[in-house]
C-alpha cells in the first residue's frame, strides 16, 4: 500500500493527499480558499475549506488548478512532418507522408508519438485519443505483428504518463484520387476487427483500464462499404467500444457520399447503426443542422479540428449550431500542424461569443469542449474535477503576463481569450506529477531521440 500511495503522490503514511492552489477550477467557476484531496488510486475524494485540511494539503502558490484537456482526436506520426510539409486531406498525409510511411518502423512511430504526447502534455492534456491505422509486417501477418506501431505508440503514451484511447479505424479502399499503401489498408473487415480483438486484450493486460484503451470505427463512409462500416458498428456495440468516424472535409467530398449513399453522410451512417452515444463523427465541417440533429438525438459527439482545418482551409462546424442541436462538442489536434489545445478551445470561445445568440459564458463553454465534452466522448474517466473522478489536472501561473491582473470571476475569459502555453507550470495525472516548472523529467532524452529520428527519415 505504501508504494501505491507513493506512487500516487500522496504522502506516506496518510490515506489521501491535497493541494491548496490560489484558486481551482470546479464546475465553471474558479474558487479561492478550497482544496482538494485525492486517495491511494489517484482519484478525487473532497474539497473542502475546513482550516485543518487547508493546513494539511500541499500549497501551490501564485497558480490556478484546472482539469486536465482531453485531445479527442490526434495522428502523432505526422508530427515528423511539422515545418517540412502539410499534411493532407487522405490518412497518409500527403505525398510526403507517403515518402514517410515508406520508411517509418514501430520505434520511430515510438519517438514522434513520446514527443507529441509530450508536447500536448506541457499544453496541459492529460488524455489524448491517438489514431492509428498503421499496420505492420506483410499482408496476412499474424495480428500481434500486425499491431506493433499501435503497441509502440501504447508504451511512449505510457511512459511519458498521458491517458490514451488508442483509435483504430479501418481503412478498407482509398478515396477518388488517393494513393494508399498496403499498411493503411486493412485485409478485410474480419481481419480488421480480428485485430482490434487482440489489441483489446493487450491494452487490458497490460494498462489499467482508464489509462489506455480502444477506440474503433471505419475510417470514413468513402473509405468503408455500408456492409463494412454495419459490421465494425456491431462489433463495437458488442465491445462496448467507442466509436469514430472522419466526416467528409469538402462539399465535393460530401456530395459524392450522397449521391453513393442516396442520403446525407451521418445519415447514412445512422442507417448503418453506427450513430449512438458512443458515436463521434470527426472533423463535422460540412455536416448538414438535419445531420447534427441526428447526432445529438442520439446523445454523439462532433470534434472539431480547428488547427488542421485551418491549415487547409477546411470548413469547421458552428459550435452553436451543434450545441443547439444536442450534440456533443469536442476538440481535437488532427494532423498535428499544432499540438495546442488552449488554442483549438480560443477558436470555440471565439465562435461562440461571435456566432450564438446571447450566449451562456463563451469561455466556460469552450473548456467544456476542451474537457468535459472529450472525456465524455472518448468514454474517459477524466474531464473535470469532480470528487470520483481521477485527479487529472494542470496549473496555470497567475503572474505570468498573459494572465496577470486575472481574478477568479474573470480567469477562465482570460486563459481561453490570450492565455499563453508558458503559463503552464506543473501537470498531474491520476495525482502523480507529470509535469513539474513545465518540464518532463524525460523530456531530454525524448527530444534528443526524436530529433535523432526525424534527421534519419528526412535523409532518407
Amino acid at each position: 500500500m505504501a508504494a501505491a500511495v507513493a506512487a500516487a503522490g500522496v504522502p506516506q503514511g496518510a490515506r489521501e493527499g491535497g493541494w491548496l492552489p490560489d484558486a481551482v477550477l470546479v464546475g465553471d467557476r474558479f474558487e479561492a480558499g478550497m482544496a482538494f484531496f485525492a486517495d491511494a488510486t489517484g482519484r478525487l475524494t473532497r474539497f473542502s475549506r475546513e482550516p485543518a485540511d487547508l493546513a494539511q494539503a500541499r500549497r501551490l502558490p501564485g497558480v490556478a488548478a484546472l482539469p486536465g484537456l482531453v485531445d479527442a482526436h490526434a495522428r502523432s506520426w505526422q508530427r515528423l512532418l511539422r515545418g517540412r510539409a502539410l499534411p493532407g486531406a487522405d490518412p497518409a498525409g500527403g505525398a510526403a507522408g507517403l515518402r514517410l510511411l515508406a520508411r517509418l518502423t514501430p520505434e520511430d512511430a515510438y519517438d514522434a508519438a513520446s514527443l507529441a504526447f509530450l508536447e500536448l502534455l506541457r499544453g496541459g492534456v492529460t488524455c489524448v485519443a491517438e489514431c492509428c491505422l498503421l499496420r505492420d509486417g506483410a499482408s496476412g501477418a499474424p495480428p500481434e505483428e500486425a499491431l506493433a506501431t499501435a503497441l509502440a505508440v501504447a508504451r511512449a503514451a505510457h511512459e511519458v504518463g498521458i491517458r490514451l484511447a488508442l483509435v483504430r479505424l479501418a481503412c478498407l479502399r482509398p478515396g477518388p484520387g488517393e494513393e494508399l499503401p498496403p499498411r493503411l489498408l486493412a485485409g478485410g473487415v474480419d481481419a480488421f476487427t480480428r485485430e482490434c480483438e487482440v489489441l483489446r486484450a493487450r491494452l487490458a493486460r497490460e494498462y489499467p483500464a482508464d489509462e489506455a484503451w480502444l477506440v474503433v470505427g471505419p475510417q470514413s463512409l468513402a473509405a468503408v462499404p455500408a456492409a463494412g462500416c454495419q459490421a465494425i458498428g456491431e462489433y463495437a456495440r458488442a465491445q462496448r467500444l467507442r466509436l469514430q468516424t472522419c466526416t467528409a472535409v469538402t462539399s465535393a467530398a460530401a456530395a459524392a457520399l450522397r449521391a453513393e449513399h442516396g442520403r446525407p453522410e451521418v445519415a447514412a451512417l445512422a442507417e448503418l447503426g453506427l450513430v449512438d452515444k458512443r458515436f463521434t463523427a470527426v472533423g463535422g465541417g460540412q455536416l448538414e443542422d438535419a445531420e447534427l440533429r441526428l447526432i445529438g438525438a442520439a446523445r454523439g459527439a462532433v470534434c472539431a479540428l480547428p488547427g488542421t482545418a485551418a491549415a487547409h482551409g477546411w470548413a469547421l462546424p458552428d459550435p452553436a449550431a451543434v450545441r443547439a442541436a444536442g450534440a456533443g462538442l469536442a476538440l481535437g489536434s488532427g494532423a498535428g500542424v499544432r499540438l495546442d489545445l488552449l488554442e483549438e478551445a480560443r477558436w470555440a470561445e471565439r465562435r461562440f461569443r461571435l456566432e450564438a445568440s446571447s450566449p451562456p459564458a463563451p469561455a466556460a463553454l469552450a473548456l467544456q469542449a476542451a474537457t468535459a465534452m472529450g472525456a465524455r466522448s472518448l468514454g474517459a474517466t477524466g474531464g473535470g474535477l469532480e470528487v470520483g473522478r481521477p485527479a487529472d489536472f494542470f496549473t496555470v501561473s497567475l503572474s505570468e503576463p498573459s494572465l496577470a491582473g486575472a481574478d477568479p470571476a474573470s480567469l477562465a475569459t482570460a486563459l481561453v481569450q490570450g492565455g499563453q502555453l508558458r503559463a503552464i507550470r506543473d501537470v498531474w495525472v491520476g495525482a502523480r506529477q507529470r509535469l513539474a516548472g513545465g518540464r518532463h523529467v524525460r523530456q531530454g532524452a525524448i527530444l534528443g531521440r526524436f530529433i535523432e529520428t526525424q534527421a534519419r527519415l528526412q535523409a532518407g
